[in-house]
């Protein structure tokens, strides 16, 4: 905290409001709640899936958002995650609420504190890991202590001041928000370049000669090693991955989770050098695809296709085109949840043009990977600034 800056008790500062729970006595409204999963990583409001239920207009009337509302994750978060991640509600128009495993914080008095700082600052208290402190953990699921989570004290400078923190940080958020979206350019432009070149993989409108996975490649899948065996992950140095990496990205480092030798030959786990094209199996990520760059371990939802014993393949030219057989996952089945295997995959069409044509198409995308590289270094650049910003006015 800083010197000199009044400090202020969250209790003190705001009102708490309940999440609602599904309406079960009429008369109903429907209106959109915000869960969870509405929350990222970074603490912003990600509206573009939001649920709209039928909820009790009583409970409704009460529970209504209002711009400048901060709501809070009060229940589930990860062993990685924890719960306490705080967003910003910004709308003017519309019903929305949230759900009984949040709760919403109401600023008293703008005059004191405005919405956008406040916000800020339980990110930096977020980020600094004061709610991991705050939670407790039963049945699964990670709760938060909302009453001494009330009475963490924020810093509250003049209004003046914390309008200029507010722009400050939201003009490197700014740039870090552009940059990615230049990255977003240049992959649309990648497979926009893959599609002039070779068309559409499904249709083979260009009528490349025509095959399966299954004919040209060994394809595979890995294995998660016991978790009650403790010598398989304790002091691990063997990267191993799952399909949350699979989100058709080409994949230059791990997410820092390990197994040991031990590990890797008691379970059917695969450790993988670099080109091997990974397709995920199942779940939210099913049908995409990651490139590798780097040595890992991968686990059972994820197929692998060993692309360097063909040399008719360039990796990046079978990345990209297996990126474009993501409807055919899709797909799958009529439920929810989707499952592929590895006879799906040996299954899967298998363009091939000259080798030539892959070769010149890669060496295109390996000078738009170039750009996306240097971007990565000034996002990183850039979220380290961010980081030690608020840091000083929140830490």
């Amino acid at each position: 905290m800083r010197e000199g800056v009044k400090q202020v008790t969250l209790g003190e500062l705001t009102t708490t409001i309940n999440g609602l729970w599904t309406g079960k006595k009429p008369p109903f409204i429907k209106v959109g709640v915000i869960r969870n999963t509405n929350f990222t990583k970074d603490c912003q409001l990600n509206l573009s899936d939001v649920a709209f239920l039928d909820v009790e207009v009583k409970q409704f009337s009460s529970r209504k958002l209002q711009s400048g509302d901060i709501i809070i994750e009060k229940s589930g978060g990860s062993d990685k995650q924890p719960v306490g991640r705080p967003v910003l509600f910004e709308l003017d128009e519309g019903d929305y609420s949230f759900s009984n495993f949040t709760s919403t914080l109401r600023i008293l008095d703008r005059n004191v504190i405005i919405p956008k700082y406040l916000h800020k600052a339980l990110v930096g208290l977020y980020q600094k890991g004061e709610t991991k402190r705050l939670q407790s953990k039963t049945t699964g699921l990670h709760n938060l202590d909302f009453k001494a989570y009330l009475r963490i004290k924020i810093p509250v400078p003049p209004l003046s001041e914390q309008r200029s923190i507010v722009s400050e940080l939201d003009l490197l958020r700014g740039i870090i928000d552009k940059k990615k979206e230049q990255q977003r350019e240049l992959d649309r432009l990648a497979q926009a370049s893959f599609y002039d070149m070779f068309g559409d993989p499904i249709t083979n409108e260009k009528g490349w000669e025509r095959s399966t996975f299954g004919e040209n490649f060994t394809i595979g899948s890995g294995g998660t090693p016991s978790k009650t065996v403790p010598q398989y992950w304790e002091n691990g140095n063997i990267p191993w991955i799952g399909s949350n990496l699979c989100q058709n990205a080409i994949i230059y480092e791990t997410d820092g989770k390990f197994i040991t030798e031990d590990g890797l030959q008691h379970s059917s786990a695969k450790l993988l050098s670099e080109d091997y094209l990974l397709i995920a199996l199942v779940g939210a990520t099913i049908g995409k695809v990651g490139l590798l760059k780097c040595k890992t371990a991968i686990n059972q939802n994820i197929a692998y296709v060993n692309v360097k014993e063909n040399g008719r393949f360039s990796p990046i030219y079978l990345f990209y085109y297996t990126r474009g057989l993501y409807p055919l996952f899709v797909g799958i089945g009529d439920g929810r949840f989707k499952m592929a295997n590895q006879q799906f995959v040996r299954q899967l069409p298998l363009s091939i043009p000259d080798i030539t044509l892959q070769k010149d198409f890669s060496k295109h995308i390996e000078i738009i990977e170039h750009q996306k590289s240097l971007i990565s270094q000034s996002i990183q650049e850039t979220q380290t600034l961010l980081d030690a910003t608020m840091d000083k006015y929140f830490g």
